[in-house]
């Protein structure tokens, strides 16, 4: 894992509300549901804030998860966020990380109705985007420093990165299951 040393929980909450947005949620006001330390071995952070989600006509309250560790995020954090989600009072979890997810991890979510992202280096994956040069060595201005990939599987079951896609808030809301839990509109 390459070490992601100026992700602050100021930035990862920036980064949310980014990444959120751009996708075409309209976020609601933040707030810091749970901030800490990890302990060792571990060497990061949690930050948990409670976040109001809007997108045509339906409102979601999710818990966002931040975690910046250096070890794999494991199915106990899945389950743990899960747990937590009657407490804050909240209808969908979100985990962003700056470490890879196990694979059971992946599965608790699939279980869970959690989205899982991988915060990643923004020139690396402008560099496997495909956009870049053969030198790699211009990146554009627009470049974010620090980039979220959805993870989860394929139809096939094969775990994926993709990059989250400006509009496509369905990225997001198909991993929460969205339209078994949204009130139907009246016709």
């Amino acid at each position: 894992m390459s070490e992601l040393p100026a992700v602050t929980p100021e930035y990862f909450q920036i980064l949310v509300v980014r990444e959120l947005r751009k996708v075409g949620l309209d976020v609601g006001t933040v707030r810091i549901h749970r901030r800490s330390e990890l302990p060792e071995p571990e060497r990061g952070f949690v930050l948990e804030l409670a976040v109001p989600l809007a997108r045509a006509g339906t409102t979601l309250r999710a818990l966002v998860a931040c975690r910046h560790q250096a070890g794999l995020v494991e199915r106990e954090v899945i389950e743990s966020v899960k747990a937590r989600l009657p407490n804050v009072p909240a209808d969908a979890g979100l985990v962003f990380a700056t470490a890879d997810f196990g694979t059971d991890a992946l599965a608790a979510a699939r279980e869970s109705g959690l989205a899982l992202l991988r915060v990643v280096d923004g020139r690396t994956a402008f560099d496997a985007s495909g956009w870049s040069t053969p030198e790699g060595s211009h990146y554009p201005a627009w470049l974010p420093a620090y980039l979220p990939q959805l993870v989860d599987r394929d139809s096939s079951g094969t775990p994926r990165a993709r990059l989250l896609e400006a509009g496509r808030s369905d990225m997001i809301l198909d991993c929460f299951r969205v339209e078994s839990r949204a009130p139907r509109a009246q016709d």
